[in-house]
């Protein structure tokens, strides 16, 4: 779905942080390493979606659904944020990513990856290259399953792979919350900017 206006998106912005924050602790000692990925996903957007609808965070309704499709059938966000208009003008895309990803044991399709249909697949990549999010929506947010090895680590090899791959790009910047992290990444297909919020979860101990 393309807008015709301009984003509004910040208007929400904490509020949708705030959902996040308080989605995932409640339900991090419930999330299963060893449970596919949109399981997890799905078990965090039906407890994101209470929260933003039953006037916890704000008095703003804010709907929280699993996998935006769009109308080409191709591509789609693991969850969206939404209003409650007339059109469920979508405010927040969250693309989830397993760290390590499934079947392997250190690799990662954080930043940048190739599919199996020799698409692109890393999360910050089709944010990057339109794919995910919408060219008039400035925040973007990415969840990460850190199903072994520590933080630390993954976040050395994530910044160290975005100095590489985007070298314009800042890295994961630690914000005031735990395992939250902030970064601005350029498109590569049109000029502007956009900001990635990014939520760590650690599973190495569940």
């Amino acid at each position: 779905m393309q807008f015709d206006n301009i984003d509004n998106s910040h208007k929400y912005l904490e509020d949708v942080l705030c959902i996040v924050r308080q989605g995932i602790s409640r339900k991090q000692l419930m999330l299963n390493k060893n449970k596919r990925e949109g399981l997890k996903s799905q078990q965090l957007v039906e407890t994101f979606n209470v929260i933003g609808t039953t006037g916890l965070v704000s008095a703003t309704w804010i709907g929280v659904q699993k996998e935006h499709e769009r109308e080409n059938g191709a591509n789609r966000e693991d969850i969206y944020f939404h209003l409650n208009d007339d059109n469920y003008t979508r405010i927040f895309y969250v693309e989830a990513k397993r760290l390590p990803k499934y079947k392997s044991i250190d690799s990662e399709e954080y930043v940048t990856g190739i599919n199996t249909y020799g698409n692109p697949s890393g999360g910050i990549q089709r944010y990057k290259l339109g794919v995910h999010g919408n060219y008039n929506l400035c925040y973007n947010g990415i969840i990460a399953y850190v199903e072994n090895k520590s933080i630390e680590e993954w976040l050395s090899v994530i910044n160290g792979k975005i100095t590489n791959e985007y070298p314009n790009d800042s890295l994961l910047i630690q914000t005031n919350f735990t395992n939250e992290y902030i970064s601005t990444h350029a498109y590569l297909n049109q000029k502007g900017t956009f900001r990635m919020h990014h939520f760590w979860i650690n599973l190495t101990e569940n």
